[in-house]
């Protein structure tokens, strides 16, 4: 019972108005995501993809982020991420999610089927997911105070997931 209630408490937690910073976090969070996502997609001539469907892909992603890249290891918080080496790395532990998140969006606007990616969209969602890390560590020093501390919110909320997740390798 423990187990469902957690899938419920993620599924909901990004969007927690009553945590403080939690919405702006997610909201910030989303918006690089679609940021970087269009324009790897424009760059590469890409099927474009409206941003209100990147929104919700992105926006699906987050309540997988923790759980799915729990098997790769800790993300680093991005306050102390030291290189881009290891955002580059972090920002790849959430290709599973962005891809679960992917997968059920597709299904909620075409009903149930079995996840098919082309190997352009694979290649072009796995690196615009991994990139995207990176850049944010890139502006994070350079944020106001209160939009570095909901993107901190967030990496925490990732990492509680994450050390929850019942497919994370044992200590």
């Amino acid at each position: 019972m423990e187990t469902a209630t957690n899938v419920v408490r993620n599924a909901v937690a990004p969007l927690d108005f009553g945590e403080d910073n939690r919405v702006l976090g997610t909201a910030e969070y989303v918006a690089i995501e679609v940021a970087v996502s269009k324009i790897v997609r424009s760059v590469l001539k890409m099927e474009n993809r409206s941003v209100w469907d990147l929104f919700w892909i992105h926006l699906l992603s987050v309540p997988f982020l923790g759980g799915l890249g729990a098997p790769f290891g800790d993300q680093t918080p991005i306050a102390n991420t030291n290189d881009y080496t290891q955002a580059l790395k972090d920002g790849a532990r959430g290709i599973p999610a962005v891809l679960a998140a992917q997968w059920v969006y597709n299904t909620a606007s075409r009903g149930f089927h079995v996840p098919w990616f082309g190997m352009k969209d694979l290649l072009i969602t796995a690196g615009s997911k991994a990139i995207t890390r990176p850049l944010t560590y890139s502006i994070y020093a350079k944020l106001p105070p209160q939009p570095a501390a909901a993107l901190a919110v967030i990496d925490a909320l990732i990492q509680r997931q994450a050390e929850g997740s019942n497919i994370r390798p044992k200590a």
